[in-house]
């Protein structure tokens, strides 16, 4: 009776504001947390050009991320399993669209529990016939965090080729049709535009408008093998273009320090050192902030400082980023290089928020600060934490009272010398697609191997000296910073499970036996397959037969370099353009256009290389 008066009062006060979500009737399934939709959604357009793209996105619920992240480990998530009664719970999520009528909406009976469904999944009729358009999202992966965010109403097919299914449909024993993009817009609502290769279709969004909204399903397996799916009801609707929801970023006074608690040591260990946890608590109205800004292109992340008690020093530590119920970091040479971290030692730690905010996505910075700090907590290493892989203290020299020590300075550029800790704290620091300050495409040049719908191999040559190779990689875009992948001896990489028709990017850097830096490479910007979009296959350019020959100083060649796509299909979508590099400056330099200018005698080489790392190598020889 209380909930119920407190739910009528708290709704009475907000009406005016927004619709309440409701928990969806879950039946005698008892979930351990409120099937609810988002209570903020949020939307802006992907790029200014013609593509039809669109950022959405939206809230989660601390009760829903502290559920997914405890099925992160296994054991949890089997126990809490046996405890509920079931064999598997897992989330998803369902984005639907509407153009210029708010209620022309494209849920149908296909998105919902039926025995089709639970035969062949969502989105298929009895027969195992698709019944969805290309615009409807009817899964969409999710992650255990604050704010999700997804890209929608992405490529339309080609309206001028009849057999484009995308944009025709397609029809099953002359009975049933699969719905095309062409069945679902409306005269009027779309123009027709062309590449050299293809048609396809755009949105003139002063003239239209895009709403778009989502609900959560739950998907029940029993312990006999049935399937049942569960509801939210829909979220609010998120709005772009002539009567969309306009968009005015926050000032630094609006975004509060973070709120942590409960610090614990977590017994896992990174690279020798402890793994310390705490609570974050986003209180909603934040929670509402940080989907706003994220759908407009711009990010809020978390960062860390640790110190061991007693230091005046705060060193900003690696770890989780995106804000989510459940935090983690490490405290990596904490008490300095290859020091060991003794029990009972006290580790401080603090958090603040760094926002950055833009008015659309892929445009331009508008602000970017720091909150205030958090509260500080205090954590007690539970035992002795040993860098030394064989735990000897004897090969350490430990002090019986060790004191903090400086640890290595952070690095400006990816400098040869520089140690793998430096190299990894820069990398995940860059807030930036761009090739990083001090990466060279001679020394160590990475390129695409493959890209099939759900991975991206890469290759790079063998570098001299180089005993390992470490892999950074993240979705493009300066709101997605570096994340460390691995560590290997060979010269290719896979990287899988990735999300199809999505741009991604690496840094591949070289390491010798002393994890020290002697190269990096510069960045790779791939997308996986099955989207709009494809990647360079190669790079040709006015030299001949590769070679360029300047009689004297002062000479000069323009090379006229053209990155030429894999398929005539698919456009690039142009993550950077066209560079230049020269292997010796002192024979011969090359400018951003491609311009080689002859400075003194000698032969050097000049690389002309694409986003994919696709590239040409010429010889150039400067006679006198």
């Amino acid at each position: 009776m209380k909930k119920f008066l407190a739910s009528v009062l708290a709704l009475a006060f907000l009406m005016s504001c927004f619709i309440i979500p409701v928990s969806a009737d879950t039946g005698d399934i008892d979930l351990p947390f409120n099937l609810i939709p988002s209570k903020t959604v949020s939307m802006s357009k992907v790029s200014e050009d013609d593509a039809t793209d669109m950022n959405f996105t939206y809230s989660m619920e601390e009760d829903m991320i502290g559920f997914m992240q405890e099925c992160e480990d296994s054991e949890k998530k089997d126990a809490l399993m046996q405890r509920l009664g079931v064999d598997n719970i897992a989330i998803d999520a369902q984005i639907d669209w509407a153009l210029d009528d708010k209620d022309d909406w494209h849920h149908n009976e296909f998105w919902d529990d039926n025995e089709a469904t639970r035969n062949y999944g969502m989105g298929y009729d009895k027969d195992g016939h698709a019944r969805t358009c290309e615009w409807d999202c009817i899964s969409v992966l999710l992650y255990p965090q604050t704010t999700n965010n997804c890209w929608i109403t992405r490529y339309a097919g080609n309206p001028e080729d009849p057999e484009d299914t995308r944009w025709n449909g397609e029809t099953f024993d002359d009975q049933v049709h699969q719905i095309g993009m062409k069945d679902v817009l409306k005269e009027g609502q779309y123009e027709i535009k062309h590449t050299e290769d293809e048609a396809y279709i755009t949105v003139d969004y002063n003239e239209h408008t895009l709403y778009a909204r989502m609900r959560y399903f739950v998907t029940v397996w029993d312990t006999e093998g049935g399937v049942r799916y569960l509801f939210s009801d829909w979220s609010d609707a998120a709005s772009y273009g002539k009567d969309g929801n306009q968009w005015k970023p926050y000032t630094e006074d609006e975004i509060p320090a973070p709120v942590i608690s409960d610090g614990y040591m977590t017994g896992e260990e990174f690279n020798g050192y402890p793994i310390v946890n705490y609570k974050l608590t986003v209180p909603e109205d934040l929670a509402e902030k940080f989907t706003k800004i994220s759908g407009f292109g711009g990010y809020a992340r978390v960062y860390v400082e640790a110190r061991i008690k007693g230091s005046n020093q705060w060193l900003e530590r690696q770890g989780d980023s995106d804000p989510k119920s459940e935090m983690g970091f490490d405290v990596l040479a904490l008490a300095g290089e290859g020091k060991p971290i003794y029990k009972d030692t006290e580790i401080e730690f603090r958090t603040r928020y760094f926002v950055e905010q833009r008015m659309g996505y892929n445009t331009e910075v508008v602000s970017e600060f720091y909150s205030p700090y958090s509260n500080v907590l205090t954590v007690k290493a539970d035992r002795d934490y040993m860098v030394d892989p064989q735990g000897n203290p004897d090969e350490q020299n430990p002090d019986d009272n060790p004191q903090p020590v400086n640890p290595e300075p952070p690095i400006s550029s990816l400098n040869s010398g520089a140690s793998k800790n430096q190299v990894t704290e820069f990398i995940t620091g860059l807030k930036t697609d761009s090739d990083p300050k001090g990466s060279t495409f001679g020394i160590l040049s990475a390129k695409q191997k493959k890209a099939k719908s759900n991975l991206i191999s890469i290759t790079w040559n063998k570098v001299k000296g180089a005993k390992s190779y470490s892999i950074y990689a993240n979705k493009c875009g300066k709101a997605n910073p570096y994340n460390y992948l691995t560590s290997l001896s060979s010269t290719s990489y896979t990287q899988k499970n990735l999300k199809k028709g999505t741009y991604y990017k690496y840094l591949v850097a070289a390491f010798n036996g002393s994890g020290k830096l002697i190269a990096t490479s510069k960045t790779l910007h791939i997308t996986t397959s099955g989207g709009k979009y494809g990647n360079y296959k190669k790079v040709t350019t006015a030299a001949k037969k590769d070679k360029v020959t300047l009689k004297k100083k002062g000479k000069s060649f323009k090379l006229k370099a053209k990155a030429v796509p894999e398929s005539k299909k698919r456009k690039v979508s142009v993550h950077r353009k066209m560079k230049y590099e020269s292997s010796n400056t002192k024979i011969a330099t090359v400018n951003a256009s491609g311009k080689i200018t002859a400075k003194k005698k000698g032969k050097c080489f000049v690389y002309a290389y694409a986003q994919s790392g696709a590239y040409k190598k010429i010889k150039v020889t400067v006679k006198k």
